[in-house]
């Protein structure tokens, strides 16, 4: 080598960004991003909620010792006062629990006569990088579409608002048992003072053709942290398609969505290939799902020639469950415009009939 020049040493390899999304999966996701790192972090599940308290039974986030890095259970001082019984958890290595009163909440307090105020508990539940059921439950909840059932001891002195005694999370056949350190153990004989908690597992959506509004769709579906498959054997997809947005991608013809729909959970369908025969195709096959939620592009003219091409047997197996033209009449125009609006309705149908 020259004199003049020197070798530069390569950059340290820098961490992969946390994962970015919402719901049980973004917890999940956050939490075993967080593990591979060696970070230790605490579940923060709020176990009882009254009057106007910033969020509702079953609301989690996931804190570490800096911040809270996935989801969500207030904001303002209180969120500052949650990080703080956290990293208590984190340094004591057991399980808590944090009582917040909505008269301390900032965000609209002082707003509101005392008498309608409320509280929340908190379970604060310590998951260690080195292993932890809860954590696996969580992955395991997601991952496999199956609920999520949570049973915790609250410990014997409702006063106390101490120590958290063993958990139970149960997803499908498995039981996954944890004590107050958040390490695997042997199940409890009895819960003297407990919580259950059921949580639904992420929405699954099939988007059966892609087209100029996919690649919003997708995004915007992952953020919220649901999961999002694509159907589509044309190669014209990829114009319209991130492989790596998605989480799946089924290059299969239309005449295979029935062993698809047998073999995988779907909470709803959007049929947007933007083709006449390709959409007709993949709409004959939803007639006999399950799927409660099918969204269909084009217009009132459109929908109604491919029902009519269909015949009356399955335009009647649709009916209740077809939205066409899809989506919410928000307004505006463009690819990402059709996207808010198929997400927004989406959202609405999953709140509200599927994870009511």
């Amino acid at each position: 080598m020259p004199s003049h020049l020197s070798a530069v040493a390569p950059p340290a390899a820098r961490l992969a960004p946390l994962p970015v999304g919402g719901g049980m999966r973004g917890i999940a996701e956050t939490a075993q991003a967080l593990a591979a790192r060696s970070v230790d972090c605490v579940l923060a599940l709020v176990v009882s909620s009254s009057g106007t308290s910033a969020r509702p039974r079953g609301a989690m986030g996931l804190v570490d010792a800096e911040r809270v890095q996935s989801g969500s259970l207030s904001g303002g001082k209180l969120e500052q006062r949650l990080l703080e019984a956290a990293r208590a958890v984190l340094e004591g290595g057991r399980a808590n629990t944090v009582e917040i009163d909505a008269f301390d909440d900032s965000s609209h307090a002082s707003a509101l006569p005392s008498d309608s105020l409320g509280s929340m508990q908190i379970a604060l539940l310590p998951m260690p990088a080195r292993g932890s059921p809860l954590r696996d439950a969580l992955v395991s909840a997601c991952v496999g579409s199956s609920w999520l059932r949570l049973r915790l001891d609250l410990g014997a002195d409702p006063g106390a608002g101490g120590d958290l005694g063993f958990g139970e999370a149960r997803t499908g056949p498995e039981v996954h048992v944890f004590n107050s350190r958040g390490e695997a153990c042997a199940g409890p004989v009895e819960f003297v003072r407990h919580a259950s908690l059921s949580f639904a597992p992420p929405p699954r959506i099939a988007l059966l053709g892609a087209g100029p509004e996919s690649r919003t769709l997708v995004r915007m579906a992952r953020l919220l942290g649901w999961y999002i498959e694509v159907v589509d054997q044309r190669t014209e997809r990829d114009t319209y398609f991130d492989n790596e947005g998605a989480d799946r991608l089924h290059a299969i013809a239309p005449e295979m969505l029935p062993t698809l729909l047998a073999e995988r959970h779907f909470d709803a369908a959007v049929i947007g290939g933007h083709d006449f025969d390709l959409d007709m195709r993949h709409l004959r096959h939803l007639g006999a799902s399950g799927i409660g939620y099918v969204g269909l592009l084009g217009p009132p003219e459109r929908r109604d020639a491919l029902l009519g091409r269909l015949g009356d047997i399955i335009a009647t197996q649709l009916e209740p469950r077809l939205y066409a033209p899809v989506g919410l009449r928000l307004g505006g125009d463009g690819p990402e415009a059709a996207a808010l609006a198929i997400i927004a309705q989406m959202q609405y149908y999953l709140a509200h009939d599927v994870h009511a």
